[in-house]
């Protein structure tokens, strides 16, 4: 009887030592005058996160639309972390490119960043390192080497044309496919070629392991609370290694094999391997030694972020194009008239203007990642709030929600390729996409102009249909913008 009298109360002790313990780290936002939605007593405000019912995505929007409309930020909690919620586009651009010096760094990959292929790469890693492989990267993709990978995105259409035209069609001629399945083998057999230097074709059964290895890293029950623990709680990050080994010797298997056939046999083929060499042949820096893994982080983490950014933006502009005929006709006849008969080049693309805005309001409505954070590196006064962002606490803002606020865009939800009230704006909403300010994705340029090629050769040679799918944006439980149930297209061949 003592003994149950004793081991009551000690639970009724730690039980109220654990609340009080819990209110009060829960009351940071409210004892520095912040808004913050109600709260768990244990997991914050990411319960449905946590307990996989609703992804990160939706649930930040959720934050962000449970402000007032008016309000520049709202706190949030992690389990008993503090963390900041941005809801202002010029305190967004103050935070993001004004006071970059502030907030260099991502909260992703903060934890040990043990794994150099995915999480000591240009996405993650912090100052000053990040800056110095920044600058060294950056030539990879200037305009000259995007104009002279035109032909190699024009020739891995080829096979994507191939696969439409060979899908089976019904009586009326019309063809149904998931388009993603489609857009993200396109992407591939570039992404292979730019930073592996290897030539294959997604869409030929025999030759798709290398797609593979990209669905592998992010497709999947447990890949969604891989990238969840990565992106949100970083420090976490010792649990996810060992799904992470497989897709990472894949890759440095395919990068070695590249590097010593490229050295040996002493060919250029104007890609990221022949970069890489120069790299590791040149004179090393001790802030970071382009040598072993820290080469093979480069390449394969520019293939990962394109992975699944390029074929998503893909994905969802014919997705929309598919729901809204007359805007699929503007480009049709945009193409018609400007490049039909001609040599496809990065101007005569550029010249696209309705096929820019159709992308770029995709884009707001689907962002790939619709999130993106920052780490303040020493206390931080907000302008114009008076609140002080403590060092180390992360701020966030939530893209989606951001690009669909009413506050900035009538009608928020619509596919309007031609909004005249973002005279001022589009710039901002569309580099959200691709993050912004000094982080912002340094394949940006690249990306875009694989996706706009990707419409041009779909467009040109068929119609689109797409029914409605209400669920796109909300049930796949992952960091990234996924469809529960598939993105289906339907084709039929143009006369």
């Amino acid at each position: 009887m003592d003994c149950l009298i004793y081991y009551t109360s000690a639970l009724i002790i730690s039980f109220s030592l654990f609340y009080a313990y819990a209110k009060y780290k829960l009351s940071y936002w409210s004892r520095r005058g912040v808004k913050s939605p109600p709260t768990h007593l244990f997991f914050g405000n990411f319960k449905d996160c946590i307990t996989l019912k609703k992804s990160p995505g939706e649930k930040m929007r959720e934050i962000y639309n449970s402000a007032d409309p008016d309000d520049l930020y709202i706190g949030f909690y992690i389990f008993h972390k503090p963390l900041l919620l941005l809801r202002d586009h010029d305190l967004i651009k103050q935070v993001m490119i004004k006071d970059f010096d502030v907030f260099p760094n991502r909260r992703f990959g903060s934890g040990s960043q043990r794994d150099p292929i995915g999480l000591d790469s240009i996405l993650s890693m912090h100052q000053p390192k990040w800056k110095y492989v920044r600058n060294k990267l950056t030539p990879v993709l200037t305009g000259q080497k995007l104009k002279n990978m035109i032909p190699l995105m024009i020739e891995s259409g080829k096979p994507m044309l191939n696969f439409i035209e060979n899908l089976p069609t019904n009586e009326d001629g019309w063809s149904v496919y998931e388009i993603k399945d489609i857009s993200v083998r396109y992407s591939t057999d570039i992404l292979a070629s730019l930073t592996f230097g290897i030539n294959i074709n997604s869409f030929d059964d025999n030759e798709t392991a290398f797609c593979k290895t990209g669905v592998t890293i992010f497709r999947g029950f447990m890949r969604g609370i891989v990238f969840i623990i990565q992106f949100f709680l970083p420090d976490w990050d010792f649990l996810v290694v060992p799904f992470i080994k497989g897709p990472a010797n894949y890759l440095r298997n395919i990068f070695w094999d590249s590097m010593n056939t490229r050295e040996r046999l002493g060919f250029k083929r104007g890609d990221m391997i022949d970069f890489m060499l120069a790299l590791k042949n040149g004179e090393q820096n001790p802030i970071y030694k382009f040598e072993g893994d820290n080469l093979v982080a480069q390449p394969s983490s520019l293939y990962i972020a394109g992975f699944e950014a390029i074929g998503t933006a893909i994905a969802y502009a014919l997705y929309d194009l598919g729901q809204h005929p007359e805007h699929q006709d503007t480009i049709y006849n945009e193409i018609q008239t400007q490049v039909s008969g001609k040599e496809l080049t990065m101007d005569l693309i550029n010249g696209l203007s309705f096929l820019n805005s159709v992308v770029v309001e995709s884009l707001r409505l689907h962002p790939p990642l619709p999130v993106t954070d920052r780490i303040t590196t020493r206390d931080y006064e907000l302008p114009g709030s008076g609140l002080i962002i403590e060092k180390n606490i992360p701020v966030y803002v939530s893209i989606n929600a951001t690009n669909q606020d009413p506050k900035y865009f009538s009608n928020p939800q619509n596919f309007i390729p031609l909004r005249t009230e973002a005279k001022n704006k589009k710039k901002f909403y569309e580099s959200l996409a691709f993050g912004i300010g000094p982080r912002s994705c340094i394949g940006q340029r690249c990306a875009l102009l694989i996706v706009k090629v990707a419409i041009i050769m779909i467009i040109s040679n068929y119609t689109i249909s797409s029914k409605a799918n209400k669920k796109h944006d909300n049930n796949a439980i992952h960091v990234f913008t996924y469809s529960s149930d598939g993105l289906y297209i339907q084709f039929k061949k143009r006369n």
